[in-house]
């Protein structure tokens, strides 16, 4: 059997192994979706919309959790190069906070916000979704090297950011 780079192979799959896919994976893909974008709704989107996709893929790949982490930090990279463009085009009102999360960690989303996408991609990803050096890498398509730079550059920014 042939496999890509994400390991990808050929298979059929039932509504069950979706199912069984879906609840395990739904909540942290939501997690992760949420700590890159910011928004909890916009998270959500993003997440169901990385779980249709790797669905719709599911019986192919031979890691299918690690194709949703990579389909999900692309989403997420996608959704922000929209928002920036977006940003550009009109001058917008701060949106009120979240209500689901404690003010310490509205701030921390708002501190996170003012990041470069990489860099808050691998922060948020290390200590909110723990994931390894290895697994941003791979999300971002970057050596694990690169990954220890922009944690270390982003969470110096993010110290600048909170300490005023």
């Amino acid at each position: 059997m042939h496999t890509g780079t994400l390991g990808v192979r050929a298979g059929t799959m039932s509504t069950t192994e979706f199912d069984d896919f879906y609840r395990t994976h739904r909540a942290d893909a939501v997690r992760w979706a949420t700590a890159l974008i910011g928004s909890p709704e916009i998270g959500e989107e993003i997440a169901q919309d990385a779980l249709h996709a790797v669905g719709r893929r599911l019986p192919t790949l031979d890691n299918p959790a690690g194709y949703l982490r990579r389909t999900v930090v692309n989403r997420a990279a996608s959704w922000h190069r929209w928002h920036i463009r977006s940003l550009r085009r009109e001058v917008r009102s701060v949106a009120g906070r979240p209500t689901s999360y404690t003010e310490p960690t509205n701030e921390m989303l708002g501190a996170l916000a003012a990041l470069p996408y990489k860099q808050r991609a691998a922060v948020t990803l290390r200590y909110w979704a723990d994931w390894t050096d290895e697994q941003i890498a791979g999300a971002l398509g970057c050596a694990p090297a690169s990954v220890r730079v922009l944690l270390h550059r982003g969470l110096t920014a993010l110290k600048k950011e909170i300490e005023g």
